[in-house]
C-alpha cells in the first residue's frame, strides 16, 4: 500500500475506536502473570527506587519483629501503584530479572538478606 502526503492519518496508523484511562494501567495479577513485559516497561526513577527501598525495609522490619505490618500506597489514578507492587512482588519472589531492572540495583544490593528470604 502505498501513502501520499495527503492520506488521511487513519490510514496511516492504526487509531483505536475507543480508549479508556484503565488502557494505559496494568492490573496486579497482570503485572504479575506477565512478568516479562512488566520489567521491560519499569522505568525506575530516584523516587521509586527509594519507594522500592522502603517497601523492602518495611518487609524485613516485619521479618525481624516477626510480625505483620501494613502501609497504605497512595498515588492517584495511573501513578503507577500497581507497577509498583507487581515490581515488589516479583522482587520478593526471587525473580531474577526484576532484581537486574536498571536503576535498582543498589537497592538490591543492599537488601540482599531480605531478597534471600524464602517468603
Amino acid at each position: 500500500m502505498t501513502f501520499t502526503l495527503n492520506s488521511p492519518l487513519r490510514d496511516l496508523i492504526d487509531l483505536p475506536q475507543r480508549v479508556e484511562a484503565a488502557d494505559f494501567v496494568i492490573k496486579l495479577d497482570e503485572g504479575v502473570a506477565r512478568h516479562e513485559q512488566t520489567i521491560r516497561d519499569y522505568v525506575v526513577t530516584e523516587a521509586i527506587a527509594e519507594a522500592i527501598a522502603q517497601g523492602l525495609d518495611l518487609v524485613a522490619g516485619s521479618l525481624s519483629r516477626q510480625s505483620s505490618r501494613g502501609a497504605f500506597l497512595d498515588g492517584s489514578f495511573g501513578s503507577g501503584k500497581s507497577h509498583y507492587m507487581a515490581v515488589l512482588h516479583l522482587l520478593l519472589s526471587g525473580l531474577i530479572p526484576a532484581r537486574q531492572i536498571p536503576g535498582l540495583e543498589a537497592v538490591v544490593a543492599e537488601r540482599q538478606d531480605t531478597l534471600e528470604r524464602r517468603l
